[in-house]
């Protein structure tokens, strides 16, 4: 079950390739900070890894409900705190 969620995840993540993300002004005025203190290249790379982070943490939560919507189709039922 995980592996097609997360081919299905992967397909939704490559739909969304070139597409402007918006996470909030705190978000950019936070990155621009960062640009103006370090050099170019450092502040790239330590981006880059924040993103690839929440990018990890975003796949998991996909995967993780798509699983838990797939078992409660399939059972008839909801568990309350299932999934945990």
């Amino acid at each position: 079950m995980n592996e097609f969620a997360k081919m299905i995840y992967e397909q939704w993540f490559k739909s969304q390739e070139g597409e402007d993300f918006n996470w909030g002004d705190e978000y950019d005025e936070t990155w621009k900070k960062l640009y103006d203190i370090l050099n170019e290249k450092v502040a790239t790379d330590i981006e880059c890894s924040v993103n690839k982070r929440v990018w990890e943490v975003q796949e998991k939560a996909f995967i993780a409900g798509f699983s838990y919507a797939c078992k409660c189709l399939s059972n008839g039922k909801i568990e309350i705190g299932g999934g945990k």
